[in-house]
């Protein structure tokens, strides 16, 4: 039983870390967090929130697992993990529209999205792609006991989240650094960009 226990936990908190590093998970909020020029505590923030959606739709998605079965993972490969994808490209389009017509209008004001709008979206992004690899971990524990299964839920949330935050935190002091004016003149449209580029990989990914 300690043995089952130990390797269960060990194998959600490596999936969760290995989920958590990939980009879409991280740079996103470093670039915005540039781009809207927002402070690194509020970026963090914004992360933390996001984070703990994401952590809380796989838990959610977990726990039905153990009620009804493996068979439910179909619904979030086939549908609830490609909308992360599509959300990123359409904000990254969004940016580079944005991007676009401010030069086309000839206003260098470096107007920003709103806040809340972009907030939203990175909550939608990934609270709509759960960690489906770690589902099959719910399944497995569900022949134990329900505090077996409390247990993974904390494990994964913690790894995901912090894992999270030290990336963004790290992405972000980098992009703040990059202060070119050659580059900043089209901070928008490089940000919009690289959030299409991310969004299209997470997609061929899933």
């Amino acid at each position: 039983m300690q043995h089952t226990t130990v390797n269960l936990i060990g194998a959600t908190f490596f999936i969760a870390l290995t989920h958590a590093i990939m980009p879409n998970h991280w740079m996103p909020f470093a670039l915005i967090g540039k781009g809207q020029k927002w402070s690194l505590t509020k970026t963090i923030l914004i992360t933390a929130v996001t984070g703990l959606g994401h952590s809380i739709t796989t838990n959610l998605l977990g726990f039905i697992i153990a009620f009804l079965g493996f068979h439910i993972t179909k619904y979030a490969e086939t549908v609830a993990e490609p909308m992360g994808g599509i959300i990123l490209i359409v904000l990254g389009i969004a940016f580079v529209i944005v991007g676009r017509l401010r030069h086309g209008t000839h206003n260098h004001d470096h107007s920003k999205f709103s806040d809340k709008a972009i907030a939203l979206s990175l909550f939608a992004m990934l609270s709509c792609s759960p960690c489906v690899a770690v589902l099959p971990i719910f399944l497995a524990a569900s022949t134990l006991n329900w505090s077996m299964i409390v247990l993974l839920a904390i494990t994964l949330s913690v790894t995901i989240v912090s894992s999270m935050l030290v990336l963004t935190t790290l992405a972000y002091t980098g992009v703040k650094k990059i202060n070119l004016c050659s580059i900043e003149n089209y901070e928008k449209e490089i940000i919009g960009g690289i959030l299409t580029l991310i969004g299209i990989i997470s997609l061929m990914v899933h």
